[in-house]
């Protein structure tokens, strides 16, 4: 088992290689989640966000798969709400996300709760052209960020690895230099899933990533299921086969994992368990079924 892995307190997240099981991070207080008041989203149902925290880590110690909580808003008002109920039931790591006004009221509160720098994930960061954002890293000494790859659904592989390494950004910088340049220790790279056809771009992206960077890599891989409309209006072409499916096969190359709605732990920890576990078999047994 190689030793390249960030900690994150007692969780492990790989890099540089796909040895170590992916962490799985599910999303509350996303923008239409039944739990939000439709009117005012900094309001919502406090029971029914904490069984849905809790049935996702119980998920996580039953198939022994390490796991975040990311925290979604869509505005400051709500965000610092969403903290409070999470900080006052649940510790840290989690994964800070939503709109960047929303995490920017995000960490300024968490400063006030003394939660440090260290102790959870920035997602995301697109391009160096916003200085208030660059700021916001900087001076707050973030330590671990999220990089999002934004392309079509047939940017090759090649074009979303020079997407990372060209010096195509502000001052002749390439994107994963310039985040370094703001002091963040760790790097995480998320490939951007548009479509289908994007997963399987990705999925080749991240084994490039891993192997010549060596930054941990992963993405959103149900992202595609939303390309013709909402869950609600199509049950048909949603459903949890379609998310338990693609969980599998993006679990293969990614050393971490947005499933998306928190709901969705129910599909998304056995499949990657099982995932998982084969590929453990195929290793032990010498088959090179996918190389």
């Amino acid at each position: 088992m190689s030793n390249l892995f960030y900690t994150y307190k007692d969780l492990k997240l790989g890099y540089g290689n796909f040895e170590l099981p992916p962490l799985l991070i599910g999303t509350i207080f996303y923008q239409g989640e039944t739990i939000v008041d439709r009117k005012d989203p900094s309001k919502f149902n406090p029971e029914k966000a904490k069984k849905r925290i809790d049935n996702h880590k119980t998920l996580s110690k039953k198939y022994k798969l390490p796991e975040m909580i990311e925290i979604s808003a869509i505005d400051p008002k709500s965000m610092i709400e969403y903290l409070k109920f999470y900080l006052d039931n649940y510790e840290t790591p989690f994964v800070l996300g939503g709109t960047f006004d929303a995490r920017e009221a995000g960490v300024e509160y968490l400063n006030d709760r003394g939660i440090g720098p260290n102790e959870y994930i920035y997602n995301t960061i697109s391009n160096l052209k916003n200085k208030k954002e660059l700021d916001l890293i900087k001076e707050n000494q973030i330590e671990t960020v999220v990089i999002l790859i934004i392309g079509s659904e047939n940017m090759t592989s090649t074009q979303r690895y020079n997407y990372l390494v060209k010096k195509r950004q502000p001052k002749e910088m390439s994107l994963i230099e310039g985040v370094k340049k703001l002091g963040v220790k760790k790097i995480w790279i998320d490939g951007g899933v548009v479509t289908l056809e994007s997963v399987a771009h990705i999925l080749e992206t991240q084994q490039i990533v891993s192997e010549s960077l060596k930054h941990p890599v992963g993405c959103a891989p149900s992202l595609f299921l939303f390309k013709y409309s909402s869950p609600r209006l199509n049950q048909k072409f949603h459903t949890k086969y379609r998310r338990a499916s693609i969980m599998t096969l993006a679990s293969w190359y990614s050393n971490f994992i947005f499933y998306g709605a928190i709901e969705d732990s129910i599909e998304t920890f056995p499949s990657v368990h099982q995932s998982y576990e084969f590929k453990k078999i195929l290793i032990e047994h010498n088959i090179k079924l996918f190389d």
